[in-house]
């Protein structure tokens, strides 16, 4: 089964930790293209795989569980081989990203307006669902005048891009979330970001701040609210800069220097210390060579030559 990964490498490299972007039901990875452009400009390397049977990913829709999907993200991390990565998920891929971390650890995990967990969310009742179904089967206004309504915050030529990159589901992956998935407590030691977007209830579908607050108080996490935001609007939206901006900085915040990398612009080499880095970039400058003592405490070698 060929699976696409959208990949976008740093610009200049600052984060040693990769970031893996989990998109929500109908989605793909071009869900996340404003997200992957401002994040490896902030120095991240960023994957973002379409699941099986989403975007340019090949697998069958029909049937697809939730433990499939984790899946596809342990495929991701292993090919590409990441190591402890970052994990973010939005709506349906937030809950994806959890579970993953619960079985496989992270680095850390933001969960955006994601769907929830059992223990939050509560025993549920078994229902069956279409084989595949789309967003008008789950609610999604027909009329594009109630579309614009409902997402205020979308530009029209982003809706219209939209509804282009949205496609269909797997109905037993939503049986299994609306039954509810259980995630315990002490599976999730790592640091996790819930965020929520103000308006994320304004489609029958949605999930916004109410779902993240409820999942942050149970799971004892840190919560930001995007003020404005509807459910497609966090990603794709006006307020959508300002969702990721604050995801950056939580990144920044909770690694606390550990994550970090400095590199020298002339040869390349990583550093986990600002002014080895420094160091080398002024003996690269100057002799057009590098000095095997300050290279000994190089982490890693950068694309960068």
């Amino acid at each position: 089964m060929e699976q696409f990964i959208l990949t976008v490498k740093a610009q200049q490299q600052k984060y040693a930790n990769p970031l893996v972007l989990i998109h929500g039901s109908w989605g793909s990875s071009a869900m996340w293209m404003g997200y992957t452009q401002f994040l490896s400009m902030k120095g991240f390397d960023v994957y973002a795989p379409d699941l099986r049977g989403h975007g340019k990913s090949e697998g069958a829709l029909a049937g697809a569980t939730m433990s499939d999907y984790v899946a596809d993200v342990v495929r991701a991390v292993a090919d590409h081989g990441l190591k402890d990565p970052v994990v973010v998920g939005h709506s349906m891929g937030g809950l994806i990203a959890l579970m993953y971390a619960a079985e496989y650890g992270a680095k850390a995990v933001i969960a955006i307006d994601p769907s929830p967990s059992k223990e939050v969310q509560g025993e549920g009742v078994h229902k069956d669902y279409l084989a595949i179904y789309s967003p008008m089967d789950a609610g999604m206004p027909a009329d594009p005048m109630e579309v614009m309504k409902a997402l205020p915050d979308i530009p029209q030529e982003m809706l219209m891009k939209m509804k282009d990159m949205l496609g269909m589901e797997s109905g037993v992956a939503r049986s299994e979330r609306k039954l509810g998935i259980s995630i315990p407590k002490e599976k999730l030691p790592m640091p996790i970001l819930f965020v929520g977007g103000e308006l994320g209830e304004s489609v029958p579908f949605g999930i916004g701040i109410k779902t993240a607050r409820a999942m942050a108080d149970f799971y004892g996490k840190e919560v930001l609210e995007i003020k404005g935001a509807t459910h497609p609007g966090i990603l794709i939206g006006e307020h959508a800069m300002e969702a990721v901006q604050g995801i950056e900085q939580w990144i920044a915040k909770t690694s606390e220097g550990s994550n970090r990398v400095f590199t020298c612009p002339v040869c390349g080499m990583q550093y986990k210390d600002e002014e080895i880095a420094k160091r080398c970039e002024a003996w690269c400058t100057e002799h057009h060579s590098c000095n095997l003592d300050i290279i000994s405490h190089a982490v890693k070698h950068s694309s960068i030559a």
